[in-house]
């Protein structure tokens, strides 16, 4: 009973260096081949993990980004859907005064098309981003 090891106070550098189970030194390792590939083993999950939680960091900076500049984009998405609104009400009021002038249907046909990209840009700017930022990964 002596013997005895509380493992939930364990971590590996206990373990290698002066550790609490049994020390582990360098001349411990030399010419151990099996101790030489649980460390190498154990250095390449750590890089792993370290790895995944870059990925993780730089999905969340993607995210604070995003929240700090779709208040920005919102707003240019106003402006644009005013100035398609305003070119629709001029395109339709110059329709009724004389329906045969094709521009009237340019400018009608512009109007909604701003419109229509000011209000697809604040649900389409995370996928658009995503897209522009995809070497960052």
């Amino acid at each position: 009973m002596e013997n005895k090891v509380d493992a939930s106070n364990l971590n590996e550098s206990s373990i290698y260096e002066g550790g609490s189970l049994s020390q582990i030194n360098a001349s411990d390792l030399k010419d151990n081949e099996i101790a030489i590939k649980q460390l190498i083993n154990n250095h390449l999950l750590v890089i792993a993990q370290s790895q995944q939680k870059d990925i993780e960091i730089q999905d969340y900076k993607s995210t604070i980004e995003y929240l700090k500049t779709s208040p920005f984009t919102a707003i240019i998405a106003t402006i644009i859907n005013f100035c398609g609104s305003i070119m629709i009400g001029f395109s339709v009021n110059l329709y009724t005064q004389d329906p045969s002038p094709k521009y009237s249907w340019i400018i009608l046909t512009a109007g909604a098309l701003l419109v229509l990209t000011g209000s697809l840009s604040n649900i389409l700017y995370p996928f658009a981003r995503k897209w522009f930022n995809k070497d960052a990964r």
